[in-house]
């Protein structure tokens, strides 16, 4: 009952947890695209009634920039520049940056169409080249100033239409005086309305703002490419088992995304010829989606969360039937809801991941917290991209994204070195742990020498001789044997085969029996022998069994050495029905009290090197019993090797990236 209240109080601060964590991300975008807009909106140049913006305050050539937000005409299916349409009749009157679809189209889903957006300009304080563009929009566009070419991108000519992510300004100056006509041409596949503004500036600082932009875009993505080729090499030199290739792909993926949007694309469009802006924005939300998923992938492998496999067929599944779909139903309206679908998908995995790294911190597993939290800037970079390059946020956002997959991998690579110092300092623990054991084997070696066992042992020797000459040879050989074992042991720091330590077992038991008579019976159940335990690992327990438990009652008693085994585990079991003892006590006193030989480092030596649960069990007055659990896949054969599965066991953990 206990326990399953713990659980249910588990479940609900997961819950909890998973909200805050949904809510602050919520709130962080909510207030970036607020805060963003405003601060958008605050920049707007003036405008006067009759559809004319007065840019009289804007010092150009000091570096500012006009945006041109307010009232617009707009012609619906005209390009009244290039194709000679009147812009006698405008279709409507709209507040840029707005979609025009939105305010006059109705609900129909129109798949491309073209339109022109008209407004004036007047009081340019320049006499310096200006620019004027826009920026990040998926649409092919042309900028006409008194149906003066200025700007352009893309090609809206004819049924063959293709966008450039990069803008092609051509450099114009404007009388102070003079007011201007200012037409803006715009044709889409997908994507329909003006909702990026046009900006206005000098030429050359916005060139300059360009290749700063451009520039911090390449650092970063040289920094994410850095990463995915270290984690490459540490895969296949370092060890191959202790890295997958789930954070290179990730790092990958993060990458290309980068290249993908907004700047990025701009360069690489240069390089790799006309492809059509609009197919990548599709692209890029694919994108979205499978850095989702392999970051799901990542980040259960790495935390060890058990994820079913059908949650990633499932998401998958999803994924392939939105593709089909769009491919095999194009034009239609589920072209139009694909990119919000596969974002929304997207979204349920952040949260799935969000819940399950909750449940992870719950339970206090190691660096969860920094997972959720690198975790936390891929889903908020994303987001805040998405909604810039679709116009949600009009203020200039390009360079979130990038920060947020630096913070990702600035995060991932505090992980990482905390792990790898958590590996040298086990490194380090492994080998203090070598010697120490050294001088345990040493210590208990010495320990076993006691001169009181042996003066009666010879004694019992001595007294047989005459009584029972045959006896006394059979105890002699037992007790040299005996003094071998224990000297051998001082060399010996690999485990060692159970029938040797039993052999040894038997010797000191014949010693005591011959000591004790019949107040001494020692039975051995012995079930299987074909397995490794440390040397001198069993005997001293035998000896406390017998010097502390059987010998000390009056009527005697007797030592049972029990062993056993199923599918996963060795049992060796010691019991006798002496008189027992306070085993808290006995486990704190130190090896050099004789109350009990030993204990301590022997428990401890089991546990360390065999990977064995040492379980002790006794009462005062009714004798005592120990279990030794030996895990079948954990019993080794050497010291080398316990101490190298302690290190791979310790490694693949901490380190399966």
């Amino acid at each position: 009952m206990k326990q399953k209240s713990q659980k249910n109080k588990n479940v609900r601060r997961t819950n909890l947890m998973t909200l805050i964590i949904l809510a602050a991300v919520i709130l962080s975008i909510a207030g970036t695209v607020f805060f963003g807009n405003m601060s958008f909106y605050s920049k707007s140049a003036p405008q006067e009634d009759d559809i004319i913006f007065d840019l009289s305050d804007y010092d150009f050539e000091g570096g500012d920039t006009a945006y041109l937000n307010g009232k617009w005409y707009i012609y619906k299916d005209a390009l009244v520049v290039s194709e000679g349409g009147t812009d006698g009749e405008a279709s409507a009157v709209l507040d840029i940056p707005f979609s025009w679809y939105d305010a006059v189209a109705g609900n129909g889903f129109i798949p491309r169409d073209k339109a022109s957006y008209v407004c004036y300009i007047k009081n340019v304080n320049s006499d310096e080249f200006l620019s004027m563009f826009i920026k990040n929009i998926p649409s092919a566009y042309r900028i006409y100033i008194n149906d003066v070419l200025v700007s352009y991108n893309g090609n809206l000519s004819g049924e063959d239409i293709w966008t450039e992510a990069a803008h092609n300004d051509l450099p114009f100056t404007l009388q102070k005086d003079g007011v201007y006509r200012l037409a803006v041409e715009t044709r889409t596949q997908n994507n329909l309305g003006l909702y990026m503004p046009v900006q206005m500036s000098d030429y050359s600082s916005a060139n300059a703002r360009q290749s700063m932009s451009v520039a911090f875009r390449f650092l970063v993505c040289g920094i994410v490419f850095s990463c995915a080729v270290i984690f490459i090499v540490l895969k296949y030199t370092v060890n191959r088992d202790l890295y997958s290739l789930w954070l290179p792909v990730l790092s990958f993926i993060l990458l290309l995304r980068l290249f993908l949007t907004n700047e990025g694309f701009a360069v690489m469009q240069k390089f790799f010829g006309d492809i059509s802006y609009d197919v990548i924005g599709t692209f890029s939300f694919v994108l979205t989606f499978i850095i989702k998923l392999t970051a799901l992938i990542y980040i259960t492998k790495n935390v060890k969360i058990k994820v079913a496999d059908n949650v990633y067929v499932l998401f998958s599944a999803i994924f392939l039937v939105l593709s089909l779909g769009v491919n095999f139903f194009p034009d239609t309206v589920f072209n139009a809801y694909y990119h919000l679908l596969l974002q929304l998908v997207s979204v349920i995995i952040d949260i799935y991941i969000i819940n399950k790294l909750c449940i992870e911190i719950v339970k206090k597993t190691d660096y969860a917290r920094l997972y959720l939290l690198s975790y936390i800037f891929i889903v908020v970079g994303v987001l805040i991209d998405v909604f810039f390059t679709n116009g949600i946020i009009h203020a200039n956002c390009s360079s979130v994204m990038p920060v947020c997959f630096l913070l990702f991998v600035i995060f991932t690579a505090i992980i990482h070195a905390l792990r790898i110092k958590k590996l040298f300092e086990f490194a380090i623990q492994a080998e203090k742990f070598e010697i120490e054991l050294e001088k345990a084997n040493t210590s208990l070696m010495l320990s076993q020498i006691q001169p009181h066992f042996m003066y009666n042992a010879l004694n019992t020797i001595k007294s047989l001789i005459r009584k029972d000459p045959e006896k006394a040879e059979k105890a002699v050989i037992d007790f040299s044997m005996y003094l071998r074992g224990n000297m051998d042991s001082l060399t010996k720091t690999d485990p060692i085969p159970f029938s040797e330590e039993l052999a040894h077992i038997k010797h000191y038991c014949n010693i005591e029996q011959l000591r004790f008579g019949d107040k001494l019976d020692v039975f051995y159940e012995i079930g299987t022998d074909e397995f490794y335990v440390p040397t001198l690992s069993v005997q001293p327990i035998v000896e406390n069994a017998i010097k502390h438990g059987v010998t000390k009652k009056a009527e005697g008693g007797s030592v049972t050495i029990i062993t056993d085994e199923d599918k996963y585990n060795y049992y060796l079991t010691v019991e006798d029905d002496g008189v027992g003892f306070d085993v808290v006590k006995a486990l704190k006193m130190k090896d050099d009290k004789r109350s009990h030989v030993g204990i301590k480092n022997v428990k401890e030596r089991l546990e360390v090197i065999m990977n064995a649960e040492v379980d002790i069990q006794s009462e005062p007055g009714k004798g005592s019993k120990v279990v030794i659990t030996l895990p079948k896949d954990k019993n080794v054969k050497t010291l080398q090797e316990s101490l190298e599965f302690q290190e791979k066991t310790i490694a693949l953990e901490e380190m399966e990236i």
